[in-house]
């Protein structure tokens, strides 16, 4: 069973003058998939990803997050299955900044009432695997972005989700710390499965992933599947993304 599964999914904004943001667009991710979204501004990759999280109504099609139709649950059972089966990364990162790095990874095993001992001692394992043991007492003002958003990243999986959301997570980072990130998603998909959709603009972070997907018009325009050699791949998206016009 895939861990999400869209299909023929549309959104349309406006009432006298409709826009049609995605458009009849089908896709799949399965357990382990590590998978890039990318498209020009205004393609709808944003807009479904929105979507899949359940942030906006879908105007037709079906979502469903290991099986579950998402547009068939109230406030609630969304609110509930955002926290339990996804796992957020943001661009600005999105961190507490009056926390901890550390407190910032627990904010998730809270839901889960777990015992503070327990969820320190869970965060700093994370911490740890993620280079960022160090800072895990400093404020978020006190580390660089790359370690804010490896933090980040930390609290996006600390529960076990089923799908990793990604929101160009690099975007806010220089060179050097986005590939140290993309890193990390490489292995956390390789070491634990992770399943992860990445929304960006760049190809040297959709190089890094498995399989990408480009929308135009709010559709699947194409698909690439990487090979065992990252340049190789890197230099096939630019040739995608030359046709399209940039991402």
């Amino acid at each position: 069973m895939s861990v999400l599964s869209v299909e023929q999914v549309t959104k349309i904004y406006g009432s006298k003058v409709k826009i049609r943001a995605v458009d009849h667009l089908s896709l799949s991710v399965e357990k382990g998939e590590f998978i890039a979204v990318m498209g020009a501004s205004g393609s709808g990759k944003s807009t479904l990803l929105n979507l899949i999280s359940g942030i906006l109504p879908l105007t037709s099609g079906e979502i469903r997050i290991d099986g579950k139709d998402i547009s068939r649950l109230n406030e609630e059972e969304a609110a509930r299955l955002r926290r339990d089966k996804l796992g957020f990364v943001f661009q600005d990162y999105n961190l507490v900044d009056t926390l901890t790095l550390g407190e910032n990874i627990m904010l998730p095993l809270m839901f889960q009432k777990k015992d503070p001992d327990t969820m320190r001692r869970e965060a700093h394992i994370y911490a740890k695997k993620l280079g960022i043991d160090t800072v895990f007492d400093s404020r978020t003002y006190e580390v660089s972005g790359g370690q804010a958003q490896r933090a980040a990243i930390a609290r996006a999986i600390i529960h076990h989700p089923s799908l990793l959301l990604a929101d160009e997570p690099t975007g806010n980072l220089d060179s050097a710390s986005a590939q140290q990130v993309m890193r990390i998603f490489a292995a956390l998909n390789t070491e634990e499965q992770v399943s992860s959709l990445v929304v960006t603009h760049d190809p040297r972070t959709a190089s890094f992933c498995g399989r990408v997907v480009f929308i135009r018009d709010g559709k699947v325009f194409h698909e690439l599947y990487r090979e065992d050699n990252q340049l190789h791949f890197y230099d096939e998206i630019l040739s995608v993304l030359k046709f399209l016009g940039g991402a």
